[in-house]
């Protein structure tokens, strides 16, 4: 494997988002989280994985972050090309999944052929994109026939929603200026962080904390889509809803089927 290297179409709004989360990654995962890997996946992930995939499988992660969901999948045997914008993501996830194949690159332009993968995995990616639809169209551009697509997205009604869009303003204010910043770790931040540690009962870290309210909050870019505006998208790209799950976390989660199989009808949790 060859050390990532910057992908040259990147717009103004792509090199923010890399920028940030070469900073700050999605990463919150300790020794004892990676020893229980498959623990900590999402229980939509794990069916997806357990009914969708087969042994061997290639399957395609775009926007892998900091490799939680690549090392679940290099353990189970799976052929993994993992995808991300932020080079400081991918040298994280390379050092915790070495098995996997790693590119930087942009999820609006895969380097990847048609049809390449028998899975492709986008959770919370596309909706930090300047075009999240342009990024489905690239997800389902290289699923094969037959192939699964597991997809994860903010939901358009929801307080998150919400959260983001207005009390996230003054936050993000707040957070490009320096003594700004300073409050924020001074107040925000430790309250953040005793929420986290109470719900995660003593496991969350500072750091694992910080990257949280730094992906959820300051991030320079999220969307929020309903299932109707996915669904159509599928429709528009070949893809039939197999299963739709209403909530996890702060997304919905759609499995889709790419044209080439019969697809059972859609089963909603």
């Amino acid at each position: 494997m060859t050390e990532p290297t910057a992908h040259s179409g990147q717009t103004k709004l792509q090199a923010q988002t890399a920028s940030h989360y070469d900073q700050y990654p999605f990463d919150f995962l300790t020794t004892e989280d990676e020893a229980r890997i498959e623990e900590i996946q999402p229980g939509s992930f794990r069916e997806f994985v357990r009914e969708r995939l087969s042994p061997g499988d290639r399957v395609a992660e775009i926007g892998c972050g900091p490799g939680r969901a690549t090392l679940y999948l290099t353990r189970l045997g799976h052929q993994v090309w993992a995808v991300d914008l932020s080079l400081g993501s991918l040298r994280l996830a390379r050092r915790r999944a070495p098995a996997a194949h790693y590119a930087a690159a942009t999820n609006l332009s895969l380097p990847f052929a048609d049809a390449s993968f028998d899975a492709v995995i986008s959770d919370g990616v596309i909706h930090h994109t300047p075009d999240a639809r342009r990024s489905f169209e690239e997800n389902a551009r290289i699923l094969k026939p037959g192939g699964y697509l597991y997809l994860g997205v903010y939901r358009r009604h929801g307080y998150y929603y919400y959260f983001y869009t207005y009390l996230g303003i003054p936050i993000r204010w707040l957070e490009r200026r320096r003594w700004g910043r300073w409050l924020i770790h001074a107040t925000l931040l430790p309250i953040y962080y005793l929420v986290h540690l109470i719900k995660s009962r003593g496991r969350r870290t500072w750091k694992g904390a910080r990257h949280f309210f730094y992906d959820y909050i300051i991030t320079p870019r999220a969307s929020f889509h309903t299932r109707e505006d996915v669904e159509q998208w599928g429709r528009q790209n070949r893809l039939r809803l197999a299963q739709y799950v209403a909530k996890v976390g702060n997304t919905h989660v759609f499995f889709f089927e790419k044209s080439g199989m019969d697809v059972r009808s859609p089963v909603n949790i």
